[in-house]
């Protein structure tokens, strides 16, 4: 393990530990948009919480968490800073990642500890090319979050003139985070926090224990999503980073009205009936959407005896996890709209939850745009009549 191997975390529970430390998140908030990343100290306070062990398996340290629970401590960190929440997904996929690896490297890997803080891509935007021992990669990966702080990186890259299945094959290779180079373009309006930044690497030897390949199931099945492709355990902590967010509004929208006495009213906005509403509306859609949420991790998890999903329920689930942020990003944007002028200013919290979600729903694996055709295309196709 690296230098930044962390201390135990403390006798309680993983959940425990973030919720102490979400007033100094919450109070830091303006300082990480600022600096577009998070700092080193605070990074190093969420190691030593537990955050990113939750799906480390035990056999190695870690607390072998189903998402069913490891989100709740997305959700609770994302009521503080949303940029914090992502960065504590990000940095916890190192298993899922490292799974693809060898058994002896993912032993490696852990070896000093499970508190590993990984950042790293999926999509093959590089390019890799066969060398004795190993390969060289070469390219640009955009979107690395965390980067700033990672121990390890993982990036991906065409193999050049070679097939898989029909399409081009491609090689997975992880280093540590000192061996790329992280070029500073993160420039946003939302999740600024995140310094997800792009990887640079030109001619980067890797061996080949330290390569793989996602076209495959991993060697060895440490956690018990591992039986699942990589995408089929992706992105419900992106949608868990929007349900956190809208919980935030809707507890900064209830401030906001008990406080509040509009212009042109006598009383305070929380006994206004149309506020009384539209707050009831957004409370009860922020509960469905947490559910809906929660039902895709518990079906995750259910799934995981039958083999990896086929493609219909890969894209159902994708579908679902999608509503459920887009709903969560509906209840920030309700809030913000009962909150009036005061969520205009910069000194509310509702105007930087509202860029922060936009950005949330932005991403490939939660975007309407992309989610819901595949899933009709199934459910109205011939192959599934009868």
């Amino acid at each position: 393990m690296s230098e930044n191997a962390a201390s135990e975390p403390q006798q309680t529970s993983v959940l425990d530990n973030v919720r102490a430390l979400l007033p100094e998140i919450e109070a830091r908030a303006e300082e990480m948009e600022q600096a577009r990343a998070m700092p080193r100290d605070l990074a190093e306070k969420l190691r030593s919480a537990g955050v990113f062990r939750r799906y480390v398996p035990r056999s190695h340290g870690g607390d072998e968490m189903w998402p069913d629970e490891g989100m709740t401590v997305i959700e609770e960190l994302a009521r503080a800073d949303a940029s914090v929440a992502w960065v504590a997904a990000v940095g916890s996929e190192g298993p899922a990642f490292y799974a693809y690896l060898p058994p002896d490297t993912y032993d490696k890997i852990f070896a000093g500890g499970p508190d590993i803080i990984h950042s790293g891509v999926i999509n093959p935007t590089g390019k890799a090319v066969r060398d004795k021992g190993g390969y060289r990669f070469s390219g640009r990966w955009s979107f690395a979050s965390g980067s700033n702080n990672a121990d390890y990186v993982c990036i991906h890259g065409v193999l050049e003139g070679e097939q898989a299945g029909g399409a081009p094959a491609t090689r997975m290779g992880v280093v540590p985070a000192r061996e790329v180079n992280i070029e500073d373009v993160w420039h946003v309006s939302g999740l600024k926090g995140t310094a997800s930044n792009d990887i640079v690497v030109s001619d980067l030897f890797i061996p080949d224990e330290w390569t793989g390949t996602f076209a495959e199931l991993p060697q060895v099945a440490r956690h018990p999503l591992d039986q699942r492709p990589l995408l089929a355990r992706f992105g419900s902590e992106f949608a868990a980073v929007a349900i956190g967010i809208a919980q935030a509004a809707l507890d900064d929208v209830t401030d906001i009205a008990r406080n509040k006495v509009p212009a042109t009213s006598r009383s305070k906005l929380a006994a206004d009936p149309i506020a009384q509403y539209m707050v009831g509306e957004l409370a009860t859609d922020l509960y469905m959407a947490r559910t809906l949420l929660h039902q895709v991790a518990r079906d995750d998890q259910a799934s995981v005896p039958f083999g990896p999903p086929d493609n219909t329920a890969m894209v159902i689930r994708r579908a679902r996890l999608t509503r459920a942020a887009a709903v969560a990003a509906s209840v920030v944007e309700g809030a913000y709209s009962v909150s009036g002028t005061t969520g205009l200013f910069e000194s509310c919290p509702l105007q930087r939850r509202l860029r922060d979600v936009r950005a949330v729903t932005q991403h490939y694996m939660l975007s309407a745009r992309s989610a819901f055709g595949p899933v009709g295309t199934a459910i109205l196709s011939e192959e599934s009549a009868g």
